[in-house]
């Protein structure tokens, strides 16, 4: 009788290990995807607020290009005025 059961015993501890051992490369293989998953997101976060901050930095240069112009073109309409008043 007590050979008996420690022969299930043994047989329940052999369907434990090979349960455990089979879930674990599952579970393995989850946490290696998950991990991927987040590598990736990461980089897409990553590229996608270096290319939020190219666009600012290409506004701000527009930005002061056009109040450039606008300086100049008062400067340009300054001077013609000042012309005709001289030839006046």
């Amino acid at each position: 009788m007590m050979n008996g059961f420690v022969i299930l015993l043994i047989l329940a501890g052999m369907f434990l290990f090979f349960y455990w051992y089979s879930y674990r490369t599952v579970a393995l293989e989850d946490k290696k995807r998950e991990a991927i998953w987040k590598r990736k997101h990461e980089r897409e976060e990553a590229f996608n607020k270096r290319m939020k901050e190219r666009a600012e930095l290409r506004r701000q240069k527009f930005e002061k290009f056009m109040n450039r112009s606008r300086e100049i073109q008062q400067e340009l309409m300054r001077l013609q005025n000042s012309k005709r008043i001289q030839a006046n």
